[in-house]
């Protein structure tokens, strides 16, 4: 992967390094896996991290080829991939896939892009940066690299949910806030409970059908399953949840 960026007034006399650290958000790490593996042109010759910027060059870093984890097998996949960049994937995933490779399950949705990676000349290995349950369909965004990933990481991604649940909410516009923790002796299961970690869940009643009500959901927090945890201590368990 590559990147391009065009040197300001007010870079000027910079050196690459203190630009990439600084300003661009890289680690110590990545500046010495692209002394072993990368590349960083000025103005299209190559230069040191100790080159000093002026304004208006063009500094450009071919970032480190990454190695695929070798746990994470090729698994030919149909993907319905929403959108593609050099940068970044959307899929949209099918209800009944798990994204990561776990105890129960070894056929994923990283299985399937490591496949899509190797048919198209991708060299990069696997960056889940919105992640979902298995028994939720929808988007799912992938980062191409590490870098790409770690500013990803520290956006505020809007992440909204649909669901139809049992019953009526009495309210048409409410905010959930009750601890979740696992639901022992299970490690997948979990449950509302005073010990466990905190959890918010913002909802809004879309339409109502007969004994049934669609509903818009957003999360200040991520814990697992807690859509379908929250609804269901509430007594409006999720259908086919």
């Amino acid at each position: 992967m590559m990147l391009k960026w065009k040197i300001t007034s007010s870079d000027e006399h910079k050196l690459v390094r203190d630009y990439l650290l600084h300003d661009r958000a890289f680690s110590n790490r990545l500046l010495k896996e692209l002394k072993k593996s990368g590349k960083i042109l000025v103005e299209g010759e190559p230069v040191t991290v100790r080159h000093s910027l002026r304004s208006g060059q063009i500094l450009t870093v071919h970032m480190p080829i990454e190695s695929v984890n070798e746990n994470l097998k090729p698994i030919e996949m149909n993907l319905n991939i929403v959108y593609e960049d050099d940068f970044l994937l959307t899929i949209n995933k099918p209800r009944g896939l798990s994204v990561l490779p776990n105890m129960n399950d070894e056929v994923t949705l990283a299985n399937g892009l490591v496949d899509y990676y190797l048919q198209n000349h991708i060299k990069s290995t696997v960056h889940i940066v919105t992640r979902i349950d298995k028994w939720t369909s929808g988007l799912v965004l992938i980062a191409k690299n590490k870098y790409i990933h770690y500013l990803l990481s520290k956006q505020n991604i809007h992440r909204e949910y649909r669901a139809i649940i049992e019953g009526k909410i009495q309210k048409e516009i409410g905010t959930i806030d009750l601890p979740i923790a696992r639901n022992l002796p299970s490690i997948i299961e979990r449950k509302v409970d005073v010990n466990g970690k905190r959890a918010t869940t913002h909802f809004q009643v879309l339409k109502e059908m007969n004994d049934r009500s669609l509903i818009a959901v957003t999360l200040d927090t991520g814990r697992t399953h807690q859509i379908r945890v929250h609804f269901s201590y509430m007594g409006h368990p999720l259908i086919g949840g």
